[in-house]
């Protein structure tokens, strides 16, 4: 993704409770209110049973700028409302920190690209940049492309075969191959799948360890969830070894590389390395696995999809050159990542007070800015239920605000590796739309939430070739 350039200045101090732009007196933050909602133990369970789901409802029912009463950290606010959300990332990004909730990242990604605050992170940005220009892209173009048509001979064996299949594991495979090889110079999909439960262990621990019931249990009970993390941790340790020892021998992939050869700390490797597998492998999966599920659910979208590839392609696999004449297929990547925004949520912390969306914001207040919420604010979007990739044909203006869409997050701290991503989720679904019909097992997959929007065992397809 390319990296926003504005540098941000702190709004100058304005007293307590008014709006340091226009001078307004900005109103409290208000909540639930009557119990049991305003409690913060029977909140913290609802939260914990429909994380997305409760997000919404907070939004629909107290606004886009909302108390919610939740463990650990209570009262945390959420934030949906666009100019809420563009201050904190852009217009005073200096007022606001990574904050506690990113404590329980460092369970994993330790001290690098995603949880230190700005003054440390621009280093180890700057180190790993090279690797994520569109020249460096390009360069890997052909690790992507043989990927993809790997990924379609398979599925050409199970629609031979009229054997379904899980979209998810299969998108799995084809990015712990294509990420891997670009961070790490290895395809990672070769284990038998032990690197891919890995990462979604670590994601799915990370979120737990914000205020999870197994920090009841005594540390030395070998809980099964505690021996699911150690042999995750176990597994991503193995792969950063490795990593350092390829680079020692001139055989490394190039962020290993880079990150290896820099004046960084020695434990950035597995700071920095851990935080891109995790940041990049499974949420681009899951990208691909949501759009590819909604395109098999919509027969007008999956109509267009088979009349642009077979007119730009005629019979053959896309490649780099070939996203520009892609472009509905473009539209359907934007749109499945509005409906299912990978990372549907992340979190600031305000250093000094603030007035955000018209509301007072105390020094110290813990913030879930809610990309969940702002892609399906009906303030925003019209129908926002409804997968329509006609939002983002060019020209058009998608939402009333554009940062109500922000499936990378924004500002400064956006993701490096945006423009890797909708490279290979545009390649991916203009070559499986050119070759197969997908259809679904079961008519709706179920939505489950951590760090990331996943399905609830896997989604279930069946594939059918079109040109025989």
């Amino acid at each position: 993704m390319t990296e926003a350039h504005e540098r941000t200045t702190a709004a100058p101090p304005a007293p307590e409770g008014v709006c340091p732009v226009t001078g307004a007196r900005a109103k409290q933050v208000e909540g639930p209110t009557s119990f049991p909602l305003s409690s913060p133990v029977i909140s913290t369970v609802a939260y914990a049973s429909d994380p997305p789901g409760y997000s919404l409802r907070a939004q629909q029912n107290h606004g886009t700028v909302v108390k919610l009463p939740i463990l650990p950290h209570n009262p945390t606010v959420q934030l949906s409302a666009p100019d809420a959300i563009r201050r904190v990332l852009q217009g005073n990004a200096d007022n606001y920190a990574r904050g506690a909730y990113y404590e329980a990242f460092e369970l994993f990604m330790g001290q690098g690209l995603l949880t230190l605050d700005d003054g440390d992170w621009r280093g180890h940005r700057k180190v790993v940049n090279p690797a994520f220009t569109p020249n460096a892209i390009a360069a890997r173009g052909a690790q992507s492309d043989e990927a993809v048509a790997d990924l379609l001979d398979r599925w050409a064996e199970h629609a031979r075969a009229g054997r379904p299949f899980d979209l998810f594991a299969e998108s799995m495979k084809l990015t712990c191959r294509v990420m891997g090889l670009a961070l790490v110079g290895k395809d990672l999909s070769q284990d038998g799948g032990e690197f891919a439960q890995a990462v979604s262990v670590a994601l799915e621990a990370i979120f737990k360890n914000v205020g999870s019931l197994d920090k009841a249990i005594p540390s030395f009970v070998p809980t099964p969830y505690r021996r699911r993390v150690a042999r995750a941790r176990r597994t991503l340790e193995r792969v950063v070894a490795e990593a350092a020892q390829n680079v020692d021998l001139g055989v490394g992939g190039e962020v290993a590389t880079l990150i290896r050869e820099s004046d960084l700390p020695e434990d950035a490797l597995w700071a920095d390395l851990v935080t891109l597998f995790l940041a990049g492998v499974e949420t681009t999966a899951l990208s691909l696995s949501w759009t590819l599920y909604e395109v098999a659910r919509d027969a007008g979208v999956r109509e267009r999809l088979e009349e642009e590839t077979d007119r730009v392609l005629r019979g053959r696999m896309p490649t780099a050159q070939d996203l520009s004449e892609l472009g509905y297929a473009g539209m359907v990547v934007d749109e499945g990542l509005r409906m299912h925004p990978p990372v549907w949520q992340f979190t600031r912390e305000a250093i000094g007070d603030d007035v955000l969306a018209g509301h007072h914001i105390p020094a110290g207040t813990p913030l879930l800015v809610s990309v969940y919420g702002a892609h399906y604010n009906p303030e925003q979007w019209e129908d926002p239920e409804r997968f329509d990739p006609e939002r983002f044909r060019p020209g058009a203006s998608p939402a009333q605000d554009r940062s109500a869409y922000l499936p990378f997050g924004g500002g400064r701290r956006q993701c490096i590796g945006k423009r890797m991503g909708l490279a290979l989720l545009q390649q991916t679904v203009a070559a499986v739309s050119g070759r197969f019909r997908l259809s679904l097992t079961r008519d709706a997959a179920r939505e489950g939430a951590f760090i990331t929007l996943f399905p609830k065992g896997g989604i279930q397809v069946k594939a059918e070739e079109r040109h025989r």
